[in-house]
């Protein structure tokens, strides 16, 4: 019998010399709504030029970092332009005595550290008055903030270390609104959530070919005969470890029990009243809880949308994530829909943080997407009329330019967009680009140590949404402080 094992390193050769040449065709369309582009296969073995200028790079991550208003060489290489002044928001300085058995000498250390900048809300500040008044009393009340995004903020993430930042300033516990079925389980870390599989869903990021009412957060859930739904609390943010307070959302139920339980003991029943409307089911634990579980055992029982769970007052955020949206789809949620969750959660303020999904495509006109989201606006500003409306701008995205990686220019269109949108809905805008540190600051966010974005060159990992919540927590204390 012949032998033939050197047909599979043949295969995969030619495989591999494939893809490399693949590499250099120029690639930006998409195909059924997926964008399609180059992908270089040794791009994390090569090595990048991350700076623009040529100096000695020496590891300081232990030394004493020191301004350079603080030091003489520091202000010395930027009198003297050898180093490019526009990169001061994104390099940190530090000048330490660093000695060797020959010598001594006053040294410079430079590294990309990209900790962002403050950047100030704009456009219609005026106009968040409402949620800074309602800071004021939250020792005595529930003060509910809305963070509606994409991907970016799947799993909790941003919205999780702006509920704590919040939470901790301002009062509040738990972590607030959770869906029924979720596509982001497996990685959020703020609740462990879990659910039977005999569900039947609807979402506006799916689909909905029933037509099914959507709720707040563009889902609906009908059981399919003894589904079931759990929420458990976890210790990953202190201000997330109980509940006193549960309050199950839903619609068209039939005149029926449902079964829960609290911390896995006996389980009690409740009614759920029948009707079209939107109803709310309040539960109350006999002590604080860790653990609640649904059981829905009539098929097509009701709709359902979502539990929340709650403590005392103070702030409660809401994470809303839509992946692979870019915001337009939230005018399929009806605005008489959105009425009737605002008579149950009397947002205070509703953040809009979309545009990545839309951007690095070959548009050039972005007009079709400002007339859109400005009707989306609208529909939540009829809905929500005592809420404050922000809107962020898109973050930096980078793409491969030789051997840099540099913002995306359908990036700067897009935020051109938004920030008309922002006008026309008379609302308040913060620009994330700039807080990122403006134009190319992506790569800068990668390459960092520790690292804050993926090598995706999009999305945050854990460490930069903890940074970017708390450039914008910074941003809207400091209009509260003014406002007090």
């Amino acid at each position: 019998m012949e032998n033939k094992f050197r047909e599979p390193i043949y295969i995969l050769a030619l495989t591999i010399i494939l893809l490399y040449l693949a590499s250099f065709i120029k690639i930006d369309f998409q195909f059924w709504g997926i964008q399609l582009k180059n992908v270089d296969i040794f791009s994390d073995i090569k090595s990048e030029l991350t700076t623009s200028w040529e100096e000695p790079q020496i590891d300081f991550q232990n030394k004493l970092n020191s301004p350079p208003e603080n030091n003489k060489l520091a202000k010395d290489l930027l009198a003297s332009n050898k180093i490019d002044q526009s990169l001061n928001n994104n390099i940190n300085y530090a000048a330490f005595n660093f000695f060797s058995p020959e010598t001594k000498t006053d040294a410079l250390f430079i590294s990309y550290n990209p900790q962002g900048k403050e950047e100030d809300i704009t456009g219609n500040v005026q106009q968040l008055s409402n949620f800074f008044r309602a800071l004021k009393n939250s020792n005595s009340q529930i003060v509910r903030v809305a963070h509606f995004g994409d991907s970016a903020i799947e799993g909790d993430l941003i919205t999780a270390d702006i509920r704590e930042i919040l939470q901790s300033k301002f009062g509040g516990s738990a972590v607030g609104w959770l869906g029924i079925v979720s596509q982001d389980v497996s990685f959020r870390m703020t609740t462990k959530h879990t659910f039977s599989d005999n569900w039947e869903s609807a979402s506006l990021y799916t689909s909905n070919p029933l037509g099914l009412p959507l709720g707040i957060s563009g889902e609906c859930n009908i059981p399919k005969g003894n589904a079931w739904v759990s929420y458990e609390t976890t210790r990953f943010r202190r201000n997330l470890k109980d509940f006193n307070q549960v309050r199950l959302f839903y619609s068209h139920a039939k005149n029926s029990q449902i079964y829960y339980s609290f911390d896995n003991g006996p389980k009690q029943t409740a009614v759920l009243k029948p009707g079209d409307d939107i109803q709310q089911l309040i539960l109350k634990p006999e002590r604080n809880a860790h653990l609640v579980k649904f059981e829905f055992p009539i098929k097509d029982q009701a709709y359902l949308y979502g539990v929340s769970l709650e403590n005392n007052p103070g702030v409660y955020v809401d994470n809303f994530p839509l992946r692979g949206n870019s915001g337009v789809d939230l005018q399929k949620i009806d605005v008489n829909v959105l009425k009737q969750f605002g008579k149950y959660l009397d947002y205070k303020l509703i953040i809009f943080e979309f545009g990545m999904n839309i951007a690095g495509t070959s548009r050039t006109d972005y007009s079709w997407y400002n007339r859109e989201m400005v009707k989306v606006i609208n529909n939540f500003k009829t809905a929500f009329p005592q809420a404050s409306f922000l809107l962020i701008g898109v973050h930096d995205k980078a793409m491969k330019k030789g051997s840099s990686f540099v913002t995306d220019p359908t990036i700067l269109r897009l935020l051109d967009a938004q920030k008309n949108i922002a006008k026309e809905t008379n609302i308040a805008y913060w620009s994330l680009f700039e807080a990122m540190g403006g134009e190319n600051s992506m790569s800068a966010w990668v390459n960092a140590n520790p690292p804050m974005a993926f090598k995706d060159y999009i999305h945050f990992n854990e460490q930069g949404a903890k940074k970017v919540a708390t450039l914008l927590t910074d941003a809207l204390i400091k209009e509260y402080n003014k406002f007090r």
